[in-house]
């Protein structure tokens, strides 16, 4: 009589963790509150994962009843009422405020734009650059780093 032994396999466990849920191009969402339309995002692409979104060649604008604020960026992720640019991130508010940099972080929930990687912002025909920028869009303040001012003085008639 003859006796085999087999010894069964160790199997690897692979546990699949941020898998793409749904990839759309021209990726297009909007969010909605029972006062309206407050959020849009529009993107080249845009991929759902189980807790965010990643699109590119984002434009997204946060339209409260005080204020509206678009910014638009090579690559954008919304997670969790942050949204987070990078590449040519262009920051616009209905004021007349404007700034550009690399990076931007803003959080939905309290209203603030930050870059920490030097920007340049525009007021008109004056320009200021620096090396920090935080935006609090309820209380419409621009707080800075480091900043270099091209201020124009208009003449006293």
């Amino acid at each position: 009589m003859i006796f085999l032994f087999f010894k069964p396999l160790a199997l690897k466990k692979q546990d699949f963790v941020n898998v793409p849920q749904l990839e759309l191009e021209h990726f297009t969402m909007y969010e909605f509150t029972p006062f309206g339309l407050q959020t849009y995002m529009l993107g080249t692409s845009g991929t759902k994962y189980d807790d965010k979104f990643v699109v590119k060649n984002v434009d997204y604008t946060d339209k409260s009843p005080k204020y509206m604020a678009n910014m638009q960026a090579d690559k954008g992720v919304y997670q969790n009422d942050i949204v987070a640019l990078t590449g040519n991130v262009f920051y616009t508010r209905d004021s007349g405020f404007e700034f550009q940099t690399q990076k931007l972080v803003y959080n939905k929930k309290t209203a603030e734009a930050v870059s920490d990687v030097g920007y340049t912002a525009f007021f008109g025909e004056n320009i200021v650059k620096g090396s920090y920028i935080k935006y609090n869009n309820n209380l419409n303040r621009v707080y800075s780093k480091n900043i270099d001012a091209t201020y124009q003085l208009q003449e006293r008639k």
